[in-house]
């Protein structure tokens, strides 16, 4: 058997590659706590609202792109709590589904969120659903399922960057793992 032979450039995009796998990798695997959570694995948090509103501002990423953020807080009486939530809206003006839970909210006697049972003492837990007295305003399934393809898509392109690596990194070893030898003439 040959060894071949690398660069410096060579290994440099390599490990670029696994250091690429590895992170969403990772980020994938940090949201599968959201996706794998059951309505019996939360609690509810219900009181008065003390305050709520919408925010649009401006951001503007590495490259110099700016694009918009829209922003939900609000607070309910008794609780030392904030319940926050955030979207990209690119290059809209307001996003409709924040200010359509807002309206709901101001309108309710009480209100109920939802959060996991082991965040419930945390100041900004993660809200699943919240309801009013009459409908529910956000739902728990959309929550859920709103990061399910992002996170599928993040483990897989991860998972694949690490075995494009060790492919390219050892060759041998891992056409050999897979059963295929090389022949050498």
């Amino acid at each position: 058997m040959a060894k071949r032979k690398y660069d410096w450039w060579t290994r440099n995009y390599q490990n670029r590659l696994l250091i690429f796998g590895i992170m969403l990798t990772g980020f994938g695997i940090y949201q599968l706590p959201t996706i794998w959570t059951f309505k019996s694995n939360l609690t509810q948090i219900k009181g008065t609202l003390r305050s709520a509103d919408t925010y649009v501002t401006n951001v503007t990423d590495r490259r110099g792109r700016e694009s918009r953020k829209s922003e939900l807080i609000f607070y309910i009486n008794g609780r030392q709590q904030k319940f926050y939530f955030a979207e990209n809206i690119g290059d809209e003006w307001s996003n409709e589904k924040y200010e359509k839970i807002l309206q709901g909210l101001k309108r309710a006697d009480t209100v109920t969120v939802w959060v996991r049972k082991s965040e419930v003492d945390e100041y900004e837990p993660e809200v699943f659903q919240i309801d009013n007295d009459k409908t529910i305003l956000l739902d728990f399934e959309t929550v859920r399922t709103e990061k399910s393809p992002m996170t599928a898509f993040m483990l897989l392109l991860g998972l694949g960057s690490i075995i494009a690596f060790l492919c390219f990194r050892f060759p041998d070893k891992f056409n050999k793992t897979l059963g295929k030898n090389e022949q050498t003439t």
